[in-house]
Parts: structure tokens; C-alpha cells; sequence
């Protein structure tokens, strides 16, 4: 199963920038305030049931703040993709809500 993690305060997000050179995951940068990530929440929640051996970092812009400039992320929600090094930001709504879909499993 995938798994989901929160990250709430400054060690967890030293702790996984400095994984980002080595390691593959996802993070979701969300506002807790916002409409379109209280919407994306059951589509996250659904994608962590299913089978994968994907981990999913979520950030709020309420606990963590200053983790917002960590990709220079100005938007949410956005969802961060890092593959050993290699780091693509994604902002778009659509494309978001679209890879936590499960309906075409």
C-alpha cells in the first residue's frame, strides 16, 4: 500500500530535502483554507489505498510555512516529483487531480 506522510515541523523537512538526492517520492503542497485542496484531500486518500510502493509527503502552508520556498513553490495545491535528483513541480489543477485518480486502475 502507498503510503502517506505529514510533514509538521522544520527536522521532517530537513529530514526529506535531504533525501531528495537519493530517493523517490511525492510531495503535495496543500492550504488547509483552500477549496481545490479540501477537494483533492478524497482523491488522496483514495490513491493511498490502492496497491504502490509510492510515498506521499503532504505540506500545509499552516504548519510548515517556510517549506513553501524548499521548491520555490508559490501555489497550491502543487505536487512536487522527485526521482533521484531529478525534480519536476506540478501546478496545474487538472494534472493534479488527475494522478491521485484511481477510477482507471
Amino acid at each position: 500500500m502507498r503510503q502517506i506522510i505529514n510533514i509538521t515541523s522544520e527536522k521532517d523537512l530537513t529530514g526529506l530535502y535531504n533525501k531528495k538526492k537519493k530517493g523517490s517520492f511525492f510531495i503535495l503542497y496543500t492550504s488547509l483554507w483552500d477549496g481545490a485542496c479540501q477537494r483533492l484531500q478524497a482523491q488522496v486518500d483514495k490513491w493511498s489505498e490502492h496497491e504502490g510502493e509510492e510515498t506521499l509527503y503532504i505540506i500545509n502552508s499552516w504548519d510548515t510555512p517556510a517549506a513553501f520556498s524548499m521548491f520555490m513553490i508559490t501555489s497550491a495545491p502543487s505536487l512536487v516529483s522527485v526521482k533521484k535528483g531529478k525534480v519536476k513541480v506540478n501546478v496545474e489543477f487538472p494534472t493534479i487531480y488527475r494522478f491521485f485518480d484511481v477510477s482507471g486502475e
